[in-house]
């Protein structure tokens, strides 16, 4: 395989949204504190590019009294990303509380925050998202991934995958085509690691992709830089993982 600089390790990564930087700022500083990456937006439009570009984990978005409507938002969000959405507030407006819980937020956190309280918040978060149980079939040159059994096959014939392997070639296909960053892959494959060897994820994509080739599928691509995803059609860009 090439040499490509020096990945970092899996932890966190945080999407930071509010119309208000000093909110942006003091959310951002306690996430951060605690080794979250930080991603951050101040527009309604910009957020929803970082959470395509980006691929947070989690979302938080700080919203004033004055802010746009919050389920228009969280559902504009949610159409691009499964990551949980947490909405910080002031929880004595039991209307905008109850319509950020009903469009789909994961939790409502007090205003202002309290950086314990926050990271907590985050976590019960993470824990209640449920794993993928679904099967990701379609335009994806014959390939199929099934969460809940954790199989793949390829043609109808179940490729035989390590769990590792197993749980990158689910994101990766669960993005049909779109590339993958390597934060996400760390994440994936270890999630209970915060300091992977980038190598070490290089060489299961390498043994990944030699599975799905000799199976028949066109395997992964590589975009220098950016991350991995599939060849699902002829003439992708990109350089495979090599030996």
């Amino acid at each position: 395989m090439p040499d490509s600089p020096r990945l970092p390790s899996a932890r966190l990564r945080a999407l930071v949204a509010a119309p208000d930087p000093a909110d942006v700022g003091s959310i951002a500083s306690a996430l951060g504190a605690a080794g979250h990456e930080i991603v951050t937006a101040y527009r309604v439009e910009t957020a929803v590019a970082r959470l395509v570009e980006d691929q947070p984990d989690y979302v938080v978005i700080c919203l004033p009294a004055r802010s746009p409507d919050v389920t228009m938002l969280i559902a504009r969000l949610h159409a691009r990303s499964d990551a949980p959405i947490l909405v910080v507030t002031d929880t004595r407006d039991e209307e905008r509380v109850v319509a950020a819980l009903d469009a789909g937020a994961a939790d409502v956190v007090p205003a202002p925050v309290r950086q314990l309280e926050l990271l907590a918040r985050v976590q019960a978060a993470l824990r209640k998202r449920p794993p993928a149980t679904t099967s990701i079939g379609g335009n994806l040159d014959g390939l199929e991934v099934d969460g809940g059994r954790h199989e793949a096959r390829v043609a109808g014939r179940p490729l035989a995958l390590t769990p590792t392997e197993f749980e990158l070639l689910a994101v990766v296909a669960a993005r049909r085509g779109g590339i993958v960053d390597h934060w996400k892959l760390l994440r994936a494959g270890w999630p209970d690691h915060r300091d992977v060897d980038p190598e070490t994820l290089r060489t299961h994509l390498n043994h990944l992709n030699q599975k799905l080739v000799a199976a028949g599928h066109p395997g992964l691509r590589n975009v220098r830089g950016r991350g991995y995803g599939l060849r699902v059609e002829a003439g992708d860009l990109g350089d495979v993982p090599q030996d």
